[in-house]
């Protein structure tokens, strides 16, 4: 069995003291860090314009135009009900109270929070962290709880879901709109990571039979070849009437940022949308 380890002290003339070593099943203690920093530095920067300074703080800065689709979802549905799987923290709420405020949008209160995590420490600190928020979660994928809402999950997430073309066929008949980001395959991959983890790649014919099959319309964008096989793409679906909205609200965006092509790059609005992933067979 593979276990991690975490260690901690310093480097002084390139020679290494170790103050104290960790070993075991420590994944959480390495992933807490990352999002409660994110989260304390979104909370910094609520009141600020500075989205540019933001993004070189955050972890991850493509988080960024992920929670700026999810913003303009909740935004132009109305809907009250967001859903993540892998809640990670749900650090959305943050990201969601930036935008609000930079946008001075006032319609996105009283929304109920919902996600699963396999992390009981992660399911342990939402409960007791968010204390003013409406947030539920769950261990295991709740389905009614994802029903009507705004939906979304990290592409790892959901790769590291045996059956992932099942869930995200459930999740797209099931909720109203939501977006992710996915790594598909030309033919059957799996990959195993040094965690001990396993990565379950959906084909592309899989992928394909979500998009014909479903009552939803879609939007795909981002679209990389990465090797022979590997396909990354991110996903935007919803109700005809909601991705209209949607679309229609991108323009002004790009409108409105058109003087700085670092935040068109920042916030995704430079990705070509597409609506048909036909020619990638």
């Amino acid at each position: 069995m593979i276990k991690n380890y975490l260690e901690f002290g310093y480097i002084k003339n390139k020679k290494k003291k170790i103050y104290e070593l960790k070993k075991g099943n420590l994944y959480d203690w390495y992933m807490l860090p990352r999002y409660f920093n994110d989260i304390y530095i979104l909370d910094k920067f609520s009141k600020s314009k500075k989205i540019k300074a933001l993004s070189h703080k955050l972890h991850h800065k493509e988080d960024l135009k992920f929670s700026f689709i999810i913003y303009i979802l909740l935004n132009v549905s109305k809907i009250k009900l967001f859903y993540e799987y892998g809640q990670t923290l749900m650090e959305k709420i943050f990201f969601i109270n930036f935008f609000s405020n930079y946008f001075k949008t006032k319609n996105l209160g009283n929304i109920k929070w919902r996600g699963n995590d396999i992390s009981e420490i992660f399911n342990f600190f939402c409960k007791n962290f968010y204390k003013n928020y409406k947030v539920k979660v769950f261990k295991e994928f709740n389905k009614k709880n994802v029903k009507n809402s705004v939906f979304f999950s990290k592409g790892v997430t959901l790769l590291y879901i045996k059956n992932n073309i099942k869930l995200l066929n459930n999740v797209i008949q099931s909720s109203k709109c939501g977006c992710f980001d996915l790594s598909i395959v030309k033919k059957k991959q799996n990959q195993y990571l040094n965690t001990g983890k396993i990565l379950f790649f959906p084909t592309i014919n899989q992928f394909n039979k979500i998009l014909k099959n479903s009552n939803k319309k879609f939007i795909i964008r981002n679209i990389k070849k990465n090797g022979n096989n590997k396909i990354y793409l991110e996903v935007i679906f919803g109700t005809n009437k909601i991705i209209s909205k949607f679309e229609k609200e991108i323009e002004v965006y790009k409108k409105k940022f058109s003087f700085d092509s670092n935040l068109i790059k920042l916030l995704g609005l430079n990705l070509k949308n597409i609506t048909k992933f036909t020619n990638y067979k």
